[in-house]
């Protein structure tokens, strides 16, 4: 298995909305598919973000960045770290 990441912008919201709009997302690519057409990636996706949104205190990891909290707009890769445990980065900011 290759190394799962989501791509989520942020910017007008937070991470965790940006989290559950992706869930959402994957969730009718998947339920739209035939069930033979559901690509691996898709799964690992939806886990990754199931997992993120059920265990992440959001309260602290707004409180620990403006990007996070959605004040200033950003891209953030959501991925797991060596533990196996989801973990948020922020890639960069969106200039305007």
């Amino acid at each position: 298995m290759g190394k799962t990441s989501v791509l989520l912008t942020t910017g007008g919201h937070c991470i965790q909305s940006a989290a559950k709009d992706e869930f959402r997302r994957i969730t009718r690519i998947i339920l739209d598919s035939a069930d033979n057409d559901i690509l691996p990636v898709l799964a690992e996706q939806l886990e990754l973000l199931k997992e993120f949104l059920e265990n992440t205190d959001f309260n602290t990891l707004r409180a620990s960045d403006e990007r996070l909290a959605g004040i200033i707009d950003a891209e953030c890769i959501l991925e797991r770290n060596g533990n196996g445990k989801p973990v948020v980065t922020v890639k960069n900011i969106q200039t305007q």
